[in-house]
Formats: structure tokens, C-alpha cells, sequence
């Protein structure tokens, strides 16, 4: 890609005729400098914005980048974009030479997993949720799925606490007693009262990753507790991050305000605006502004990886339930790329592959990395 073709990708944004790929690119560019609005910014902002479409793009890819995508209309498979010490590169692989590249390495696919939502009620019963259906509504009676239909009465006394759990390779929708809404991510656990009434506040507990929209109620907050730290909040809609394998916990606000308050060291409580992500380790509590539609991709059914093949690969083992083992020293580059969660494993790991930074071997349920 030259300056010429940079400035004609500007164009196509304009036009609303860029592809979900190309339109990742601008944003990553961008940032959020781009209103939603192009009528919001003057003449003079808009001939600044296309003069340096380019070097923007260099900037937001100064280390190995790699996007893939999906476009069967055209019969591509795979649209790399490389950052090189030549300059920034566009190609793309048609689909029958990537098969035919990776032919032997992809003989033995995974078998699929049948694996179940389970909901634990208080007194230890055991019920596998349908995965036929989307999610279900916690009533202070009676369960039923999100649809209406009935699952089964379960007449709770105070507010006892039910606990909902999705296996590797599993998402669920919740809505609890009091219209909260929880979108469970996969190998992820919800800890919650079956009734809300009485309670000071509206705790529950978090393990792996949940977004929330949570009911507005400004005399009794609500409070996600998830590892080391309290989230609390009155009515808003955001996404917490915090599996058992990562260093850090991740909370993403996407509407409302929250406040992060850790629960271990001598950190201080921060407040988040919209747009912004506290990242919670041993060192305290950092704040950065971020593209919410990235952190959220995973409840619309996409990946959107912008790290380190090892973090990817820790989202591919809890989605797709396999062991991921290394083998060597793999690249500590960055690769970042939008893939559909729909998609056969085999797909991400070909397409990681083309980058030649990193290769796989299938064995059963396992993937073996290498350099």
C-alpha cells in the first residue's frame, strides 16, 4: 500500500463502502478521532485526516500485524497486513493455496465437544440448561429460559445463592431477579442471590469474563466482585475480564460510570468514564482509553486479537477446549486479527501460520506451538 492507496481507503470509509477489516484498520489509525459523524468536522480537519491517512497507518502498525478474514464472495481467504522494515505490505492468498499449504499439518482435525451450561441452585441441584437456547431468567418462582419457555419452579427461600457456569467453548445469557442482564462468557462463573429484596446491595461474584447491563437502582448499588477487586456500580453497561490464567483483570465501560476498588495492596479506588479500560495487576491500577467494540467482540461472536500469541492462544484453549503446549521460543510480536468465533480451529491457526512467525501440530486435543 502507498500514500495513494492509504488515501483511497480514507475515501472508501467516507463513503461507507469499507469492509470490516478495512474499517479495524482506520479505527486502529484513528483511534477515536473519527466522529461517527463526518458533518461534525471541518473542511480543513477533513484534508488533514486524508493527508495522513498514511503515516497514521504506519504509526498503528510499528510491529507485526496480521488481520484475516472471511469473504466468500470473492473466493480470498486470508488478507495479511505486514509492517516490515521495507514499509507497510497488502497481499492476499486465495484459498486453495492456503489448503494446499497446510495440507499435512491440518490432517487430524479437533472433534467437537458437546459440553453444557450448568445452574447450581442452593440446595445443590444440578440443572444442564439447554444449549438450544440462548439464556435464561432467574425469577424469585420459577426458572425459565429466555424465550418464555419454562424450565422449572424453584420456590427460593430469602436469597439464596445460585451459581451459573458455562464450560470451555460455551456463552450464555442471564437475566437476574432484578432485570440485570449478564452476557457469561466461556469457562466463566456467576455467583448470584436468587432474590435481591432485603439485601443492602446487589453482590455477585465473577470468575472469567462477563459483560453487564446492569438495572438502574440508585438506592441499592450493584457490586461485581471478581479477584482482587470490587466493581461497583448503579446502572451501566460494562465488561469485566478476570480468568483465574491472566495477569491482569480488564474492566471495559462501555455506558454509565463504575469505580474499581482493588481488594488487596494499598491501591487507591479509580472511576472510569465511557471508552475507558482499568487493567488491575500486582502493580495497581492503569487506565487507558480503548475501542470498546474490540473488547466486546467476543459476546457478538468474533475474536478481535491485538497481543502476543500466547494470550491468543489462551482465548482459542477456553473457546474451542483444547490444551495448548509449547515447543521452543515462539514470537513475543503482536499479531492482530478479526476472526469469526464460528469458525472451524483449524482456520486461526492456518491463518497465524501465514504470518511465519509461529506454526502448529494438531494431536487429539491438543495444539503444539512452535517457533
Amino acid at each position: 500500500m502507498n500514500k495513494k492507496e492509504a488515501e483511497q481507503l480514507f475515501e472508501k470509509y467516507l463513503a461507507g463502502n469499507c469492509t470490516p477489516e478495512e474499517l479495524g484498520i482506520i479505527k486502529r489509525a484513528y483511534n477515536k478521532e473519527i466522529p461517527g459523524d463526518m458533518k461534525e468536522i471541518s473542511e480543513k480537519r477533513y484534508s488533514e485526516m486524508k493527508v495522513n491517512m498514511w503515516s497514521r497507518l504506519k504509526q498503528a502498525h510499528d510491529s507485526y500485524v496480521t488481520t484475516y478474514s472471511f469473504w466468500p464472495k470473492i473466493a480470498i481467504a486470508a488478507v495479511l497486513l505486514i509492517t516490515t522494515g521495507a514499509g507497510l505490505y497488502f497481499f492476499t492468498l486465495k484459498k486453495e493455496e492456503v489448503d494446499k499449504n497446510n495440507m499435512s499439518v491440518y490432517a487430524n482435525k479437533i472433534p467437537a465437544e458437546k459440553n453444557t451450561v450448568v445452574l447450581t441452585l442452593a440446595n445443590g441441584k444440578r440443572i444442564n440448561l439447554s444449549d438450544a437456547k440462548s439464556g435464561v431468567v432467574i425469577k424469585t418462582s420459577e426458572l425459565t429460559y429466555d424465550d418464555g419457555t419454562p424450565i422449572e419452579n424453584i420456590n427460593s427461600k430469602g436469597s439464596d445463592i445460585t451459581t451459573i457456569s458455562t464450560p470451555r467453548g460455551g456463552q450464555y445469557n442471564i437475566e437476574l431477579s432484578d432485570g440485570t442482564k449478564v452476557v457469561l462468557n466461556a469457562a466463566s462463573m456467576l455467583k448470584f442471590p436468587s432474590r435481591f429484596a432485603g439485601l443492602i446491595n446487589r453482590t455477585v461474584e465473577l470468575s472469567g469474563e462477563g459483560y453487564f447491563q446492569v438495572a438502574k437502582d440508585k438506592k441499592y448499588p450493584f457490586i461485581v466482585k471478581s479477584g482482587n477487586q470490587e466493581v461497583k456500580v448503579l446502572g451501566t453497561h460494562f465488561n469485566i475480564n478476570c480468568y483465574p490464567d491472566e495477569d491482569i483483570m480488564k474492566t471495559t465501560l462501555v455506558e454509565g460510570s463504575v469505580e474499581i476498588r482493588p481488594l488487596s495492596g494499598t491501591f487507591s479506588s479509580k472511576k472510569l468514564v465511557p471508552g475507558q479500560q482499568a487493567e488491575l495487576s500486582k502493580g495497581g491500577i492503569e487506565i487507558s482509553i480503548v475501542d470498546t467494540e474490540s473488547a466486546l467482540a467476543w459476546k457478538d461472536g468474533d475474536f478481535i486479537f491485538n497481543d502476543d500469541i500466547t494470550t491468543i492462544m489462551r482465548q482459542i484453549s477456553r473457546w474451542y477446549d483444547v490444551e495448548v503446549v509449547y515447543q521452543g521460543k515462539v514470537s513475543a510480536k503482536e499479531f492482530v486479527g478479526t476472526f469469526s468465533k464460528s469458525k472451524d480451529i483449524s482456520e486461526i491457526l492456518k491463518a497465524l501460520e501465514l504470518t511465519n512467525r509461529v506454526h502448529f501440530k494438531i494431536e487429539g486435543r491438543r495444539i503444539i506451538v512452535m517457533p
